[in-house]
């Protein structure tokens, strides 16, 4: 996927899921708001009818007042009672509902006030029915009070009707402007949506093409390996057969005609048998090579312990002619193809034996530890550095190398030295490196000249092939 259209598909989902997220929320804030506005309004109007009972309960207990002074019937008595209790729970009532509302708790605050002094009045008049004086005073006062009583009422009941007012207001704006926002964010969403889709559709075609290119391309492979492997065949029987002749004849005309050649013509004949000698173990190694390129066995469990034993044993009349001392950890049990761990093996001990000082014992160390991919360096992938290694060390004391040849060495038919300083194809450590591959691990080499070489092979502890023959199983 390209970087480009990756990083705008992610952008337009992205925006266009936090712009859904945010219509969500919009929404629950729009209930939310209205809920409130609705809480506030009923609160109004609790409030607005509340004050008028309050007043309608001293206007009732006022009446049952002069009820009770003009007929002297105590039923009167009785509603004058009930009011006052009314009242006093109707002012309980009111002073919660306005709990919020400092200027309206002094108005609630004067209204009650002046309650006190209405009641003082009601009941002096209950009391002293026989020895009231002055009533048209005591009528006029308590006509005085009950007007500023209503006032706060009414003052109340304004300032409530103002609050209405504003609330219904601020509702309807809430109302009016909710569906713009809800509308322009939901069109927003829409086409970023319909952008996301349309990127991926151009992605999913692209990588179709993408896909189609690969099967092209594994098929050209297929092809190449084929021609591979029948240039194994060709070289394997077609080659190796004249070049035997040459050598047979080579060697019969040095056993039998030596004497009557020239020096000349011994030294040409010698020349002609190591050529043939060399251009026989080019197609050997030649062979092994495409050997591991076409990868025809099964993988297997394989123990590197006798691996390496098998390996020290082919390679004993060396390692006892140079006495050469080889310090080998224990090494892991894994699953791998066979032959090629041995080849593996038998190129990188047959190339620290070949690469020794000759002022100096030769000593090579092979080690092993269990690591994980997050500390192989040259690791790019995430998925591979959350997979375990098994890490295996060759260590030599020989000639080394110079650390700017650390990869080249791997190309095949790459050669540091001369040929007649130090014999070889150039193909084995190709081979080691074709081998490592298969078995999807890394090989790395570092040298310093005069000191010695070290090759680490990084090997999988578990395999993405090993995990599909398990499945397939």
């Amino acid at each position: 996927m390209k970087s480009s259209n990756v990083w705008l598909l992610n952008i337009a989902a992205a925006s266009a899921i936090a712009i859904l997220v945010l219509l969500t929320y919009l929404c629950l804030d729009q209930v939310r708001s209205t809920e409130w506005f609705s809480e506030r309004v009923e609160h109004t109007y609790r409030t607005i009818n509340e004050s008028e009972r309050l007043i309608s309960y001293v206007k009732e207990a006022e009446s049952g007042i002069r009820g009770y002074l003009l007929t002297s019937n105590k039923l009167f008595v009785k509603s004058y009672e009930q009011m006052r209790s009314e009242y006093e729970a109707s002012a309980q009532r009111m002073q919660i509902l306005l709990n919020d509302n400092v200027p309206q708790l002094r108005r609630l605050a004067v209204f009650k006030s002046l309650a006190r002094d209405k009641w003082e009045s009601m009941d002096t008049q209950l009391k002293g029915i026989d020895k009231m004086q002055n009533q048209d005073a005591t009528i006029l006062k308590s006509k005085a009070i009950m007007d500023a009583m209503q006032k706060q009422i009414d003052e109340i009941k304004k300032e409530e009707s103002k609050l209405l007012t504003s609330r219904l207001k601020a509702r309807q704006r809430e109302f009016n402007l909710a569906p713009t926002y809800l509308l322009t964010l939901a069109l927003l969403a829409g086409g970023l949506l319909i952008i996301s889709a349309t990127l991926l559709n151009i992605e999913l075609r692209r990588r179709r093409l993408t896909q189609i290119d690969l099967e092209k391309k594994v098929e050209a492979l297929n092809r190449s390996n084929a021609e591979l492997e029948q240039f194994a065949y060709v070289a394997s029987h077609d080659l190796q057969e004249p070049l035997r002749k040459i050598r047979a004849f080579a060697d019969r005309l040095l056993m039998r005609q030596r004497e009557q050649l020239t020096e000349d013509g011994q030294a040409m004949l010698d020349k002609i048998a190591n050529a043939a000698e060399r251009m026989q173990g080019l197609i050997n190694d030649l062979l092994t090579f495409s050997r591991m390129v076409s990868r025809t066995d099964k993988l297997q469990t394989v123990s590197l312990n006798e691996v390496v034993d098998e390996v020290k044993s082919d390679l004993s009349e060396v390692i006892a002619d140079r006495q050469v001392s080889i310090d080998v950890q224990s090494l892991p049990t894994l699953q791998g193809y066979p032959s090629q761990i041995r080849q593996l093996f038998l190129n990188l001990l047959s190339n620290a034996l070949k690469f020794t000082r000759a002022d100096v014992l030769p000593v090579i160390q092979i080690t092993y530890q269990k690591v994980e991919g997050s500390e192989i360096v040259t690791l790019d992938s995430d998925l591979k550095k959350e997979q375990s290694y098994h890490r295996i060390q060759i260590i030599d004391n020989g000639i080394g190398f110079e650390p700017e040849y650390a990869e080249k060495i791997f190309v095949i038919f790459q050669r540091l030295h001369a040929k007649s300083a130090y014999g070889g194809t150039g193909i084995g450590l190709a081979i080691c490196r074709r081998v490592v591959t298969n078995h999807e691990g890394y090989i790395l080499a570092e040298g310093k000249p005069g000191e010695g070489a070290v090759f680490t092979i990084y090997l999988p502890i578990e395999t993405g092939r090993q995990t599909l023959a398990s499945t397939a199983e």
